[in-house]
């Protein structure tokens, strides 16, 4: 077996793709639109056109795994990801940014959803909740630089110097996956071709009725629809309404995300101290108030410094939830965990496309719709973590 300290950074950084090509090219949004002869909207689009390419790639990414091994579809994923971001380089069209955001995420998504099934693969399920926590440490920095970083590139190199630098990372990342990581699906081994579609429903079937799989999706899914619907309006609530110049914006926005890295940091000592299915209630019950003090923070404009914290404890207990949710909703099964790691993201995607739409259908010249939805969601979270530590302690 490889360094599994090097095959889990590599994993980690498959995440970072994803973030980095969502936060890399903001700053260069303005410029965008002036040379592709638009307006900041057309532009804007490109980050949904991203997401619905990440969640319809999960789909087939996950089960093509499990049929034909971890390692190929790796190699399919990142190819495209890298034509992708390569073709948006030399692009000034902006139907042709759509559509090569799209594949660009398309191929991504492989990195996600394989990289999942990979540490199922290797590792039982309190081990996978660490390794999950250190992946996020990992690449919890890109929050942090990608803003930072992107106003660099788009000061000396313009705005397409970005995606330059994303294709040149996912050929690294490509080598190094070819290098390091070993092909772990073992188990799972090529089907007969005619028993494909049959394993395939078989394997659906069970994941879906796996009652430990969906509340822990769900838990999982409100959890990253609460941390975008916050990175989507932080520019809104720190640059227009308190009047913060996009430098300050930036040092809060990084300190905010530091509460990601904190949360990976902190969650596998955690776990040591008390069972996995009480740190996640806790979590969800911890973000359930924070958003509810948020919301009486904001109606009464009390004080910015507050809504920081409220925004820090929030990202702190989505922390927690990210790799406990991603270990429970996948270490049931020991067949078709590919398809269970694509449906898992699939679910998580559409309900934050559900959850941030409302929100941008919603929005006022005001933050309440934000952090009302955001509340009203933690509540949700909090059922679905009772349900579990309820299942989980009927069946000690």
């Amino acid at each position: 077996m490889r360094n599994l300290s090097i095959v889990v950074f590599i994993l980690a950084l498959l995440n970072t793709l994803e973030s980095l090509s969502i936060d890399l090219y903001l700053p260069a949004f303005p410029s965008m639109a002036q040379i592709f002869q638009t307006d900041i909207g057309h532009i804007q689009i490109s980050i949904s056109v991203f997401f619905a390419g990440f969640a319809f790639g999960q789909l087939l990414w996950g089960p093509l795994s499990d049929k034909t091994g971890r390692k190929p579809m790796l190699y399919c994923g990142l190819f495209l990801f890298i034509i992708g971001a390569t073709a948006i380089f030399f692009t000034e069209n902006i139907y042709v940014l759509w559509a090569m955001r799209f594949l660009q995420a398309f191929g991504g998504s492989a990195g996600i959803v394989i990289g999942r099934a990979i540490v199922i693969d290797l590792y039982d399920r309190q081990k996978s909740v660490a390794i999950f926590s250190q992946q996020s440490q990992i690449s919890g920095i890109a929050p942090i630089i990608a803003p930072l970083l992107g106003s660099v590139f788009l000061k000396f190199w313009g705005w397409n110097s970005s995606f330059a630098f994303l294709s040149i990372l996912g050929l690294i990342t490509l080598f190094m996956v070819f290098e390091f990581v070993p092909e772990t699906n073992l188990k799972d081994k090529i089907f007969d071709h005619k028993e494909d579609e049959k394993k395939l429903k078989d394997h659906l079937k069970t994941i879906i009725s796996n009652k430990e799989f969906i509340n822990s999706t769900m838990i999982g899914s409100i959890a990253f629809a609460s941390l975008i619907i916050y990175i989507s309006n932080a520019p809104f609530l720190f640059m227009k309404l308190h009047g913060f110049s996009s430098g300050v914006f930036s040092l809060i926005f990084g300190f905010n995300s530091l509460a990601l890295i904190t949360a990976a940091y902190l969650t596998p000592k955690l776990i040591k101290r008390i069972s996995d299915t009480k740190l996640l209630l806790t979590a969800t019950l911890i973000l359930l108030s924070v958003c509810s003090l948020h919301i009486l923070i904001a109606a009464t404009n009390l004080s910015v410094i507050l809504e920081i914290m409220m925004l820090y404890l929030s990202l702190l207990a989505i922390g927690i939830l990210f790799p406990i949710t991603s270990a429970h909703a996948l270490s049931p099964f020991k067949e078709g965990r590919g398809t269970a790691a694509a449906v898992m993201g699939f679910m998580q995607l559409m309900v934050t496309f559900l959850l941030s739409g409302l929100a941008g259908f919603l929005e006022a010249d005001s933050i309440m719709p934000m952090v009302l939805i955001r509340a009203g969601i933690a509540c949700i979270a909090v059922w679905f973590a009772y349900r579990s530590f309820k299942n989980r302690k009927a069946s000690l």
